[in-house]
């Protein structure tokens, strides 16, 4: 398990105010909370169990196509072409992540029948990349909460399947006594007919899967008593969609991009700005804007993006864009704020206001999130402020839970509807239990800095030493600077 972007509107970490709330507090947890888990409510019951339970794949055939030199065929023409390549991936997951007889304590002797003849060696050499791998060995069990497949199929020239090409997209939950860990595999591949079934000829995996230290932590955590506080690192990924009313948030560019680090044991966090242009690698995709992941792969290809980039492991992620932000800012009220000098922005963002305390309403936190013209540094400005933004949010929430215990209902609800992230909603409600842990006055806010460039006619961000400086910092502590 390892585990988007330009534009005028600067959503971005303003636009997930609420996230810093979910972040900080998620190391700060019930024990029994865990990141990018699914809302399936498996984790909070499950608790130990004396034999592991047994889970049965079931995969969803999404898309079947077929295209030859005559033509496209109707998918009732493929059919049972189809279903013999669903039986074989069903029985590739079932044998790699699901099964745990079928794991022999990480060797997966039966994995090489799934395989052609000519294959079948490199499926063997590639068992780590196919499967569980290592893990298999500390995982009681992995409960399947996605298995998702399409289908295309070359047809020779009467039209009858020839080469299949299936991409396999699989998520769960893998279980360790009474700790749960995230599992994500994905995968294109090529299968011809062999030996009387489908079968693959080659492949190209990827995953997300949890190593052999992460899982013995997470169990560890499993057995402290529910009061006591976790004592690792979170890093928790908040992105800011450029999407405008009506869009998708991952049609559109990433405005802003903030990873949010927390330090339990100390109870101090810092949030660390990723310019939007900054000029990075998106695995599968090449080099280009780092804010371009959102839309080429979603929040799971921006994650990896900024792990790459960073070489900070990721635990968790928040999204929202223009119209999620506003939402959530008018369902909570209002939101307290120092500002820090005088902004007159009214031609672009609209961000009108004077130095000093004030509260801000939804649409005016997001001209403050948006305002680039008259913010010292430009996009940079911009990025320090919507990271202000975030602090906001959780001393305003610190500040009304101490007044009233009921509303945390209002904030979690809001974050619930207005939110994407891989954390449950049971998940943000014992996050949000625990903020009188936090202090907030502890946070620092920094923005990497980097040198402008153009590449292919368009404007970029190089990240240098500095940057990679602070990327180590926050890495080693999660406390920047200290």
């Amino acid at each position: 398990m390892s585990r988007r972007r330009a534009g005028r509107l600067g959503v971005g970490a303003g636009a997930v105010v609420l996230s810093l709330v979910i972040g900080v507090l998620w190391s700060l947890r019930s024990p029994g909370v865990r990141a990018g888990s699914p809302e399936a409510g498996a984790g909070a019951e499950r608790a130990r169990f004396a034999e592991p339970p047994g889970y049965e794949l079931t995969v969803d055939l999404r898309r079947v196509r077929g295209r030859g030199p005559s033509g496209t065929a109707p998918p009732w023409r493929l059919a049972t072409s189809a279903e013999g390549i669903r039986r074989t991936m069903t029985e590739l997951y079932s044998v790699g992540f699901v099964d745990p007889d079928l794991w022999a304590e990480g060797s997966f002797p039966t994995l090489p029948e799934l395989f052609a003849a000519d294959a079948r060696s490199e499926a063997l050499r590639r068992v780590e990349d196919l499967t569980l791998g290592r893990a298999a060995l500390h995982l009681d069990a992995v409960q399947p909460m996605r298995a998702r497949l399409d289908v295309r199929f070359l047809l020779d020239r009467a039209g009858r399947p020839l080469v299949a090409l299936a991409g396999m997209e699989f998520t769960g939950v893998g279980l360790a006594d009474g700790a749960d860990v995230s599992v994500r595999h994905e995968g294109d591949y090529v299968l011809r007919r062999s030996e009387g079934r489908w079968r693959i000829v080659s492949f190209d995996v990827r995953s997300r899967l949890p190593s052999p230290a992460l899982i013995h932590r997470k169990v560890r955590q499993a057995s402290f008593s529910p009061g006591l506080p976790s004592s690792d690192l979170l890093f928790v990924l908040v992105i800011g969609s450029d999407a405008r009313p009506g869009q998708q948030i991952t049609a559109t560019r990433a405005d802003s991009i903030h990873i949010i680090g927390v330090n339990s044991r100390k109870g101090v966090a810092s949030i660390l700005g990723i310019p939007r242009d900054s000029y990075a690698y998106m695995p599968g995709v090449g080099m280009g804007k780092i804010n371009g992941a959102l839309v080429y792969g979603g929040p799971d290809l921006m994650v990896r993006t900024v792990e790459r980039l960073t070489g900070i492991h990721i635990d968790a992620y928040a999204l929202t864009g223009f119209e999620g932000f506003v939402r959530m800012i008018e369902a909570i009220g209002t939101i307290g704020i120092d500002i820090p000098y005088a902004m007159n922005d009214r031609g672009y963002s609209g961000a009108h206001f004077r130095a000093g305390p004030t509260r801000l309403s939804g649409r005016q936190a997001l001209a403050l999130a948006r305002n680039r013209h008259d913010a010292p540094g430009g996009d940079f400005g911009r990025s320090m402020n919507q990271g202000r933004l975030i602090i906001a949010a959780v001393e305003e929430f610190r500040s009304d839970l101490q007044k009233d215990p009921l509303s945390l209902l209002r904030w979690a609800v809001a974050a619930a509807r207005y939110l994407r992230t891989d954390l449950s909603l049971s998940e943000m409600v014992d996050l949000f239990l625990a903020v009188p842990s936090f202090r907030p006055g502890q946070v620092r806010n920094q923005v990497v800095s980097g040198t402008g460039a153009m590449v292919g006619g368009h404007s970029v961000i190089h990240l240098g030493a500095s940057a990679r400086a602070k990327f180590r910092d926050l890495a080693a502590d999660a406390m920047l600077g200290r």
